[in-house]
């Protein structure tokens, strides 16, 4: 029973289990700092500056990472922070300047966060509060230099303590998705041995299982304890790489018995490769010091697509049937998927696992999802970010437009702390209307908890501070232990005890400071509420499903012009390429990851959104990976034109079929009611028959056969997204309270 108690009162923390040590740290740090500027420096404004620095530095602002990257992030965020406290020192005598450089901070700061994530949107809301507080307290200009040498010695102490008491990193995690790896991998080779063994049903729900569990890990893993935004963009990918490699051996054109017929004697080697590159990204996640070789699998692949076609050439010199090279070229196409699948889980792992995969990954791997050079992606995707329709920009003007009412309003009021209405408003504060409604209700409860008891505690050490001084470190323990946690009521009722606390050491004010402070949150919480209301009220919810059909169709139309290339239909060449999917496909990455910061359920939880946005990844990896076929190895179906018209018109159905997908998607659209496709093997075999006296029909055969190979598998992929594209589309037709 003890057991399970300390287990349940573990859980109020995140699921690293590092939170217990990061509120020992600040319980140490923080009352100690603030006795260094209570007494030692003997400086009120020190005093604040140093222990609220503490309190941004060390628990809003609890980096996670590698050593150094942990010692980056904190000497920049005590660099940053204190720009801000002169900032807001200068600017708090002007009744106009105020609110405006108030808007210009929450929205930069807020945005940054939103696009480059990782460490900077840990520090976002302890370099808040570093402006907030200096810019709301009365106006000493005077006072910056020991403000800012405040808030300095807070940072120098904050980055040492990190050092000698460091943060776990994310160990839960990293060994969810190491297990998904091998399992994939497991899974890879079963169905490879035996892909009629009646088990493997099971096992494939079994490794579906454990993706789920890695993206739930994830979801539930704060990005402060992963450590940079690559790194945490790198385990999103990587889940969702594996689930698509999950669905691609579940499909029936995964036939592995076929390959014991052909003899090439490389689609073992291959399958043993995209299983072993697996395998060793779930080492690499849990620790091992060698990382994957993705080199081997690049090897592997272009071996046995050089022995697969001297392979077809040989039996098209005998009067072997055209089936059995039609179902060795269909294998083919997914083991190529697989291939390029796995190598992108590998790159990601290596990511993830904090290493440097430059020379073992130099022209070994490609970014199937790429449009543009590295060194174009980042301006590309802060340009995606700011377009009308991100919710990055639309979350960082929410948040500007309430801290910069908050303060301005607090300000008209005269309210004596007037950064606690600004605080209230940012800690309630949500991407939705009922999200805001909800955390407003338990930020109002926690606070009269919290109230009641630090009145109950100056109470009781009236005229005594050193009783004050020995239940801080607790107050500030309890505060540290629950800040990272989903109990956001005993959040805010452990840290309005610190505040009753520390200001009644600084001025004693007794208990009716509670009092001036539920008003003033009261204030907070209810520009919070109107805000929400009046600026996009449905939240990420609506807009990350809008993204997600943007990016769909953006996919599909890329799909379109690829086939047309590949199939030779007449004037492709000179039809201008489409847009690049990069913007839609940013905004719709931005959407997914705000809409799971909202720990959704109901019809559209976290695993049918990442459903929905794996999908889009597939249409626009096989858009790619058929540009290269058509521009890269010849394959077109020029020489076999007379014969294509049902693989063309395959093609158009599915086409049309991915056009009502994302209509649903909008909600102009009916259930989704996916094409049923014709018989594809009759014109492939005609053109294979071609193949036998003519070498130049060679790339056209392939050409068809790559192409009918996308389009089984397209198709396998839609029938799968039918369901989660209509939970989406119900999802998004509710009204905002629901």
């Amino acid at each position: 029973m003890r057991t399970r108690r300390c287990r349940a009162l573990m859980s109020l923390a995140d699921s690293e289990r590092s939170t217990p040590r990061a509120a020992i740290r600040a319980a140490v740090v923080l009352p100690g700092l603030f006795a260094v500027g209570q007494y030692l420096v003997g400086d009120q404004s020190f005093a604040t500056f140093t222990v609220f620095g503490g309190f941004a530095l060390l628990i809003m602002s609890d980096f996670g990472g590698t050593r150094p990257e942990r010692t980056r992030s904190y000497l920049l965020a005590t660099a940053a922070g204190a720009v801000l406290v002169a900032l807001g020192t200068l600017v708090s005598r002007s009744a106009f300047a105020v609110p405006a450089v108030m808007f210009l901070v929450a929205f930069v700061s807020t945005f940054l966060a939103a696009v480059v994530g990782g460490h900077v949107s840990t520090a976002r809301l302890g370099l808040l509060l570093s402006f907030v507080l200096a810019v709301t307290l009365p106006p000493a200009a005077g006072q910056i230099p020991m403000r800012v040498a405040g808030w300095l010695v807070a940072g120098l102490a904050a980055t040492s303590a990190s050092l000698l008491l460091p943060r776990a990193g994310p160990v839960a995690l990293a060994r969810a998705a190491g297990a998904a790896c091998r399992a994939t991998g497991d899974l890879i080779d079963a169905v490879a041995r035996n892909p009629d063994d009646p088990g493997l049903s099971r096992w494939r729900e079994a490794v579906a299982q454990a993706v789920d569990a890695a993206r739930d890990r994830y979801a539930g893993t704060a990005s402060r304890a992963i450590g940079s935004r690559r790194r945490l963009r790198a385990y999103a990918e990587l889940i969702g790489d594996l689930q698509l490699i999950v669905g691609v051996a579940g499909h029936p054109l995964y036939r592995p018995e076929h390959l014991a017929r052909r003899g090439t004697g490389t689609e073992g080697e291959l399958v043993a490769a995209v299983s072993g590159v697996l395998r060793s990204s779930a080492a690499a996640l849990e620790g091992a010091a060698e990382g994957p070789d993705v080199g081997a699998v690049d090897r592997r692949q272009q071996a046995h697509r050089r022995a697969l076609e001297q392979w077809v050439r040989r039996t098209l010199g005998r009067p072997a049937p055209e089936e059995q090279i039609l179902d060795a070229l269909n294998v083919d196409h997914t083991l190529r998927v697989l291939a390029y699948l796995s190598t992108a889980v590998a790159a990601n792992a290596s990511v993830a696992a904090g290493r440097d995969t430059a020379v073992r990954n130099r022209g070994a791997t490609r970014d199937v999802l790429s449009d543009h050079p590295a060194r174009h992606r980042r301006l590309r995707w802060l340009a995606s970010s700011a377009a009308p329709g991100s919710t990055a920009l639309r979350d960082s003007l929410r948040t500007g437009c309430g801290l910069a009412l908050s303060v301005w309003l607090a300000g008209r009021l005269g309210l004596p702390h007037a950064f606690w209405v600004v605080l209230g408003t940012l800690q309630v504060l949500r991407t939705n209307a009922l999200g805001t409604a909800r955390s407003v209700a338990r930020a109002v409860a926690g606070n009269v908890v919290g109230v009641a008891a630090g009145s109950a505690l100056v109470i009781a050490a009236a005229g005594r501070p050193v009783w004050l001084w020995a239940a801080l470190p607790a107050a500030v323990l309890l505060s540290a232990y629950t800040s990272g946690s989903q109990r956001f009521l005993l959040s805010q009722a452990a840290f309005t005890v610190d505040l009753m606390i520390i200001f009644n050491l600084l001025a004693p004010v007794g208990w009716r400071l509670g009092l001036i402070r539920l008003a003033d949150v009261g204030v907070g919480v209810f520009l919070s509420v109107a805000l929400s209301l009046l600026m996009w009220p449905h939240g990420t919810r609506r807009q990350f499903i809008r993204s997600a059909a943007a990016y769909h169709r953006a996919a599909a139309g890329r799909l379109r012009h690829a086939f047309d290339r590949m199939l030779a239909v007449s004037g492709a060449e000179r039809l201008p390429a489409p847009a690049p999917l990069t913007g839609a496909r940013t905004r719709a990455e931005l959407a997914l990851g705000a809409y799971l910061a909202e720990r959704p359920a109901g019809p559209l939880d976290s695993s049918a959104a990442v459903d929905v946005l794996a999908g889009a990844n597939y249409l626009a990896m096989a858009a790619n990976l058929m540009e290269r076929a058509a521009t890269e190895f010849g394959h077109r179906a020029d020489g076999c034109r007379d014969v294509a018209e049902p693989v063309r018109s395959a093609q158009q159905a599915l086409l049309a079929g991915l056009a009502r997908m994302a209509d649903r998607l909008t909600g102009t659209g009916h259930p989704s009611c996916w094409p049923a496709l014709p018989d594809l093997d009759g014109p492939v075999r005609t053109c294979l028959h071609r193949w036998r006296g003519d070498e130049t029909v060679a790339g056209s055969a392939t050409a068809l056969v790559v192409a009918a190979g996308w389009i089984r598998s397209i198709d396998q992929v839609g029938e799968d997204l039918a369901g989660p594209v209509d939970r989406a589309a119900t999802v998004a037709s509710r009204p905002w309270w629901r």
